[in-house]
């Protein structure tokens, strides 16, 4: 499929700061413009990429969620969570699912967006394999049994079904979205997390203009970013 595909309510769940933005971005912006709610849950605050060592950690994390929070509503995002789980021991467990659970049943999205645990053919973050797996798992089937979590019910989260899934990341792409028109705001986005500059050698505008064509090649399309579509129905 190489088209946006359609969605009302999405929501994007993400390892760190600036995993959604970089990897989704264009295609939040494309969302929002069509008209989409879209939601972004995040589950450390980045607490491990500090430039500086000698940096106070608490103090690093609230610089990291607000440049997070700056990119996402220039994207149009309409909020971003925290989970604030520690940056680089996150598991997939029974508590990070039930967390993702109750995010999935307030805001109710027809569609989620997370990282492809399963990929082999690049280098992968182990919080992304796991927020993956956490993420799949508290769509299916947790978040739309009362059985799961009952106790969330009782605080007014009723169960919700989730139809659908994008991956990204993932070495099996078979969905492209063209980001062309949104190129440009998908950078300006990602230049709001001034604190990981030092992570993209050589300038972040060539390395993401250099993926997305990558991306794009196998869609024809100039610009372009890739998912793997899970059927949750």
């Amino acid at each position: 499929m190489a088209d946006l595909p359609e969605a009302s309510r999405v929501l994007v769940v993400g390892a760190h700061p600036d995993d959604p933005d970089f990897a989704c971005g264009g295609t939040v912006a494309r969302w929002v413009t069509a008209g989409a709610e879209v939601r972004y849950l995040v589950v450390t605050s980045g607490d491990k990429g500090m430039p500086d060592p000698s940096l106070d950690p608490l103090v690093f994390t609230r610089v990291r969620e607000a440049e997070q929070e700056v990119s996402a509503r220039l994207l149009g995002v309409s909020g971003v969570s925290f989970l604030r789980l520690t940056d680089g021991e996150v598991f997939d467990t029974l508590d990070l699912r039930g967390k993702i659970v109750a995010e999935i049943r307030r805001f109710r999205p027809d569609l989620i967006v997370t990282h492809d645990p399963l990929t082999r053919l690049y280098r992968q973050h182990p919080d992304h394999r796991a927020t993956g797996f956490a993420a799949l798992h508290a769509a299916f089937p947790a978040t739309r049994l009362a059985t799961f979590y009952p106790e969330q019910a009782a605080a007014g989260l009723e169960p919700h079904s989730v139809g659908r899934a994008l991956l990204f990341g993932t070495d099996r792409p078979d969905t492209y979205v063209d980001i062309a028109p949104v190129f440009e705001r998908k950078i300006e986005a990602l230049t709001r997390h001034v604190s990981q500059v030092s992570a993209c050698p050589g300038g972040l505008h060539e390395r993401l203009r250099r993926r997305a064509a990558e991306a794009g090649a196998p869609a024809g399309l100039d610009l372009a970013e890739a998912f793997l579509f899970v059927d949750l129905e």
